[in-house]
């Protein structure tokens, strides 16, 4: 008898793409005109950059972030900024630190702080989003769709647009298919296999459904977000270097293991997106920041050996066992990813609307050649992440 549970789940994710009534349309504003800009998820990876990148551009910078009182949340921003080696350069001074909490009404503000961020901001950049890749899509349905929800009700309470980071997760990862284009169709959120990016997925079908009333809105597709190809800075917990820190930690790495990725540097994702968003003809587009080529796992092992790492090769099936056989080891919480497939591999994607807009900007996507990936290795050894290549 058929299964009745894909239809079930379809069903779930159409119920949750419902737009409150003041989610409203208004005329965009001018890009070129906007000073002041609300961001979120400024303490975390994407979000430290964005803030650097839009510092840059001379703009007024509110930064939503929880904590008990604004000088516990302001704490948590710098450090995180003082983390990703950001910090020194940046002119604080134009960063202004709100506690609020995206899943909540009015994003967690009172009234009269509310009231006076919609007077002054033009532009809202939500970068905010709970990463987790083992968790089910209920578990993120506050934390991403209702999150995003609520951006948008401040959007249009604000006539501000709206900068919506997504992923290019949102596309069905099927390998056998022409590269995934801005104007594609993604979905459906049913063939998706992680609770994350099926929550993206809706959290991005709100963005349109606002787009079709006539919000002004912008949608970014960052592909697999790695480090700063200039200083290096990464997070830790990215997919690719859980898995590298697991080869280093038992000494071996899979051979002929098929983990394929589209690793495009953090500071390309962040240009790209706030070039875009002030670009005058920017607003309204959708935009995939992504790498010319994926990243194999033979390319990853031979740049591994490049900056001066000894590993053995071995079977898939003798590292998974190396690995399972301590639970210290980085990538132990997600060796079920692997069990049954053997193997990551994502979609191509293209981005040919993306560099066409921004074609004059000076934006170019960097490759991950030795020298970057010699930086990503020094950051991690700087700050105690990965042992010292032959220590």
């Amino acid at each position: 008898m058929a299964s009745t549970k894909p239809t079930e789940v379809a069903e779930e994710f159409a119920a949750d793409v419902v737009l409150a009534d003041d989610v409203t349309g208004f005329p965009a504003p001018d890009p070129e005109g906007v000073s002041e800009v609300l961001l979120t998820g400024a303490t975390g990876f994407l979000g430290a950059f964005l803030l650097r990148d839009l510092l840059r551009r001379g703009l007024v910078v509110h930064c939503l972030v929880r904590g008990a009182e604004p000088a516990a949340a302001r704490q948590r921003l710098t450090e995180n900024l003082r983390t990703l080696e950001l910090l020194d350069g940046m002119d604080m001074d134009r960063v202004h630190v709100h506690t609020g909490d995206v899943t909540r009404p009015r994003l967690g503000l009172c009234e009269a702080d509310h009231a006076d961020l919609t007077e002054r901001v033009g532009a809202v950049y939500h970068s905010a989003a709970k990463v987790n890749f083992l968790t089910l899509y209920k578990w993120l349905r506050k934390s991403v769709v209702a999150a995003t929800h609520e951006v948008l009700r401040f959007a249009c309470a604000a006539r501000a647009t709206l900068h919506h980071v997504s992923t290019t997760g949102v596309f069905e990862p099927r390998t056998d298919r022409p590269p995934r284009a801005e104007l594609d169709p993604t979905g459906p959120p049913e063939a998706l296999s992680l609770g994350y990016t099926k929550s993206k997925w809706v959290a991005e079908q709100l963005v349109i459904e606002a787009a079709r009333r006539g919000v002004p809105v912008t949608i970014h597709r960052p592909g697999q977000v790695w480090g700063d190809s200039g200083t290096g800075a990464c997070q830790p917990n990215d997919f690719v270097w859980r898995f590298v820190k697991g080869a280093l930690q038992v000494g071996q790495y899979p051979r002929r293991f098929r983990l394929e990725m589209n690793m495009v540097p953090v500071d390309y994702v962040s240009a790209a997106i706030v070039a875009a968003s002030r670009h005058p003809e920017g607003t309204g587009g959708i935009y995939h920041q992504v790498s010319p080529r994926t990243l194999k796992s033979e390319e990853i092992l031979r740049l591994l050996r490049s900056v001066g790492y000894d590993l053995e090769e071995v079977s898939i099936l003798k590292w998974m066992k190396a690995v399972a056989a301590d639970v210290t080891n980085s990538m132990a919480p997600l060796l079920s990813i692997l069990v049954e497939s053997e193997k990551v591999e994502v979609a191509e994607f293209a981005d040919r609307v993306t560099r066409d807009l921004l074609r004059d900007s000076g934006v170019d996507c960097p490759d991950i050649d030795e020298k970057v990936f010699g930086g990503y290795v020094d950051y991690f050894v700087r700050h105690g992440i990965l042992p010292a290549p032959g220590a």
